[in-house]
């Protein structure tokens, strides 16, 4: 998964993929933000780890083709997490929804996964998770 939440809204987009997060992964979300950000004709900041997907050349190439659109903000190597507040996010979806997910077998984990993520792309769904602001 790779996801963005527009603050203090809580808009959550996401793109997503079995197994890992990777450049393929992060471009189609990056497209996602830069289409909103012409539409609303709003500059994004876009938060960003040190993550491979984030720092690889296809990636940069991206970032740079997004600009002035998108506008990468890069998170000092080894920040807390504190800094970024998606993980923080990841982290409460992780402990309060994925960790109790009950499935039949093991590949029905991950489309009923990708059926909560989906019902949180509505911003009042997220409000109402207890989440932590910054």
């Amino acid at each position: 998964m790779c996801g963005a939440i527009r603050f203090p809204s809580r808009q959550f987009l996401f793109t997503h993929q079995p197994k890992t997060a990777t450049t393929a992964l992060f471009l189609p979300l990056l497209a996602q933000l830069e289409q909103r950000a012409r539409r609303t004709g709003r500059p994004i900041v876009l938060v960003l780890d040190n993550g491979v997907p984030f720092n690889s050349r296809l990636s940069q190439a991206a970032l740079e083709a997004a600009s002035p659109h998108v506008r990468p903000f890069r998170l000092p190597k080894y920040n807390s997490e504190t800094l970024n507040w998606i993980e923080g996010f990841w982290g409460h979806l992780k402990q309060t929804y994925f960790s109790r997910m009950l499935a039949d077998e093991r590949e029905a984990f991950y489309p009923d996964a990708l059926r909560i993520l989906q019902r949180l792309r509505h911003p009042e769904r997220i409000k109402s998770l207890a989440l932590r602001s910054p």
